[in-house]
């Protein structure tokens, strides 16, 4: 409970906007208690930042063992972003990407995380691309090709954020699916 409000706090206000009396309040749990078990405030953002970095790793993961086709696998992928962003009542984007525009050089730590969750979401999409035709001369440089899949992805999100309707930030993953084919 602590945990998802803090992230949802977090994620929509940003971590400068985000008071730990602003926690205690949607939580119920006093500040005290929240400085006792994570430190600080900080500590409490870094320990969530974590776990949402994680759960999109496990999207990426998830969304590349389906279908019989890489490109089957990066449709879905963006089917998956682009149905996240779209149900967003606020369209706040990606606490991760909203994460780096706040702290930017000022915190290593989170950059960091950013920083290596990003490698591996490009990891799990270069090894299902090249899983998919190992032995084909053709192929272009796959972990090129998967950054720039992660790259179409966060800037799906970023668009999300300018109120893009759902229709276009489709209409978009389809367009760079198409090409790749």
């Amino acid at each position: 409970m602590l945990r998802h409000a803090s992230r949802e706090l977090f994620w929509s206000n940003g971590f400068a906007n985000t008071s730990i009396g602003d926690i205690s309040a949607a939580t119920r749990v006093g500040n005290g208690s929240i400085y006792a078990a994570y430190g600080s405030k900080f500590d409490l953002f870094f320990t969530v930042l974590e776990s949402y970095c994680q759960t999109r790793i496990d999207i990426v993961s998830a969304a590349m063992a389906v279908g019989s086709t890489a490109e089957e696998s990066i449709r879905e992928f963006f089917d998956v972003i682009v149905s996240d962003c779209s149900n967003q009542l606020d369209r706040r984007g990606c606490l991760m990407l909203n994460s780096i525009a706040e702290f930017g050089g000022r915190d290593d730590r989170v950059i960091e995380l950013c920083r290596t969750t990003t490698e591996t979401m490009e990891r799990l999409v270069a090894e299902r691309l090249a899983d998919a035709s190992p032995n084909s001369p053709e192929v272009l440089d796959v972990e090129l090709l998967a950054s720039q899949i992660i790259l179409v992805s966060q800037g799906l999100i970023q668009m999300s954020k300018l109120q893009v309707p759902r229709e276009k930030l489709a209409a978009i993953a389809d367009a760079y699916c198409d090409g790749l084919a």
